[in-house]
């Protein structure tokens, strides 16, 4: 007997139900609730916002603005969907300038939290206070207040436990808020921004209109002074803002910032046209700081694109990344120093012009002899002292003269090694039983470093106490990151304390990292940290660029019982044959390609 199954009856959802749906496809987490709110303040001329999320945004996001304000009568009218301010026919989606204009942010906020909302519109003898559940207003109430609007949503996603789950700790969704707010107080230097995160004030901003001033807010009065001025145009668009020179750079692309007509946009195109312009002047895996407003017809790029409004679409997406490659290009070139040398400050002429007391200097003074070039470095010509930062640990039986380390596989064993020496105070030349191997000191050590970190026991963290606090400056987005990760950094022997707003003391490092600039290492290791959104395992990261800090660096003479002692521990790690970034630690070149060399093949 066959059994049917009648189809599921096609049902109209409930209101709530539809409502709470919905907002999942604006409000994905805390930082979508402050980009919408923020973009409503902007709209409605705002001189000054203040911004205050507690536990990442999941507690509490209030965001108090002076802009026009609601009139009383339209605050219900503005928790409707779709209801807006921003649009009012099918023509003006083509012709978009303001940064809301769906109107589907409120009713979005609303379904996900609970609401509170003060706000008076300009004329009106008083404020008005309305709370909101589930998206209905159930309470109205007169209350004094200034002409502008207040925003609190608290307990976001609080009914919603399935798509609370699915979001980061605190520290981690309280790290994205302060990219987000980072990012508008650049598009907007006009506009005075206040960021506080628990408490704690993270960024402000004077609100001027002078981007250099918003750009030292955000990352440093030192890197804003160094920022190069860019200001070029094209039949495809306008491009204004601020680059950095060569000098000055960053671990990741999170410090380059593009606007489109205000507008925020994370534009892969536009940011790789920004990275190429630099092209060689970079190091490797280095990348530049920049804050680019461009402005172009609104026929020619469509804002629709996105449900969070992140990203747009150009009509001519080649040429107007053709322009910001070009507006960068010519910021660099007239950065440049022209002429030879040094020049004397009182001559204020260049050399080579009409007049000039400065005379060309010779090419041999600027270009060695080959003779000098061919030299070894002075450094292996005679006997170093022993480095006092290089320093290896005893190593079990069985290192180099006593065969593989207990459990390693074929596959990981080295081969048996003699030392004969170091080229180039960076490779170490050893002899096998199949040709000549070339160790990276620096790759191998960084190797032997990592290894001995990740693998104490817990509790046995080696910490180097400072004689003398270093004080480390950090603004807001490595802050931020710094607070995410700050149970790992410890968990390696880097104690760090506040110091003031955007200061930090670190009273305590790793051991074995000491002699650098301490400062300049935190900074590089939270830079690694904050370049992915999500970090799979931020412990091995941060362990693997501590260990690079702490290991020998390229250039240094190394006496050899030292070479010996490293590749012996070399030889005791689990993965000797790349270092924890994945680069090789040794190289082989074969006897039969040395013998074919000098014709013995």
């Amino acid at each position: 007997m066959t059994t049917f199954v009648a189809a599921p009856m096609i049902r109209v959802l409930a209101p709530e139900v539809a409502a709470r749906i919905a907002a999942g496809e604006v409000i994905e987490r805390p930082v979508s609730v402050v980009r919408e709110l923020l973009d409503n303040a902007i709209d409605a001329g705002a001189a000054r916002i203040t911004l205050e999320v507690e536990e990442g945004g999941l507690a509490l996001i209030r965001v108090t603005d002076d802009g026009r304000g609601i009139a009383p009568e339209q605050v219900e009218l503005a928790f409707e969907r779709h209801a807006t301010s921003k649009i009012g026919a099918l023509d003006d989606l083509s012709h978009v300038r303001t940064l809301g204009f769906r109107g589907e942010a409120l009713p979005s906020i609303a379904a996900a939290g609970d609401v509170e909302l003060t706000t008076r519109a300009a004329g009106e003898p008083v404020g008005l206070h309305a709370t909101l559940v589930d998206a209905r207003v159930v309470r109205r109430t007169a209350r004094p207040a200034p002409v502008g609007t207040s925003f609190a949503v608290r307990e976001l996603f609080g009914r919603l436990p399935a798509r609370r789950k699915f979001l980061g700790s605190a520290t981690a969704e309280a790290r994205q808020v302060t990219t987000l707010v980072s990012h508008y107080a650049l598009a907007y230097p006009g506009i005075a921004f206040q960021f506080s995160s628990n408490g704690r004030r993270a960024l402000a901003t004077s609100g001027d209109g002078d981007l250099r001033h918003a750009f030292a807010a955000v990352y440093g009065a030192d890197v804003g002074a160094q920022m190069l001025d860019v200001e070029f145009g094209e039949e495809v668009a306008v491009v204004a803002g601020l680059a950095g020179p060569p000098a000055v750079h960053r671990g990741n692309r999170a410090a380059i910032s593009v606007f489109v007509n205000g507008r925020w946009v994370q534009s892969r195109p536009l940011t790789f046209a920004i990275v190429d312009a630099y092209q060689s002047q970079l190091p490797v895996g280095r990348h530049p700081l920049a804050a680019l407003t461009l402005a172009l017809p609104g026929e020619e790029v469509d804002v629709n694109v996105h449900p969070a409004k992140a990203e747009v679409r150009f009509r001519d997406e080649r040429g107007v990344a053709r322009a910001v490659r070009h507006a960068v290009q010519a910021a660099l070139e007239q950065s440049r120093p022209v002429g030879w040398g040094w020049k004397d400050p009182a001559s204020a002429e260049a050399p080579g012009r009409p007049g000039s007391t400065v005379e060309a200097p010779n090419r041999a003074a600027i270009v060695p002899p080959l003779r000098s070039r061919l030299d070894p470095p002075a450094a292996l010509l005679r006997p170093q002292a022993t480095q006092p930062r290089l320093t290896f640990e005893p190593t079990a039986p069985g290192g180099a003269s006593g065969g593989p380390a207990v459990g390693a596989t074929q596959r990981e064993v080295l081969p048996l090694l003699r030392v004969v020496g170091q080229m180039g105070a960076t490779y170490i030349v050893c002899e096998g039983p199949d040709g000549m191997y070339l160790l990276d000191q620096h790759a191998a050590h960084e190797r032997v470093v990592y290894d001995r970190i990740v693998t104490r026991e817990a509790g046995a963290v080696v910490r180097q106490p400072l004689l003398e606090p270093a004080l480390a400056e950090l603004d807001p987005l490595l802050a931020a990151t710094l607070e995410e990760h700050c149970g790992h950094l410890a968990a390696l022997g880097l104690e760090v304390e506040p110091f003031g707003e955007s200061a930090y003391l670190v009273r305590a490092v790793p051991a074995g990292i000491g002699g650098t600039d301490i400062a300049a290492a935190l900074r590089g290791l939270l830079e690694q940290l904050g370049s992915e959104r999500r970090v799979s395992d931020p412990f091995g990261r941060a362990a693997a660029t501590i260990a690079c800090h702490a290991s020998v660096r390229a250039g240094m003479a190394l006496a050899l019982e030292e070479m010996r002692r490293l590749v012996a521990d070399l030889e005791q790690t689990p993965n000797p044959r790349t270092c924890p970034h994945g680069r090789p630690t040794l190289v082989r070149v074969g006897t039969e390609a040395i013998e074919r060399q000098f014709g013995r093949r």
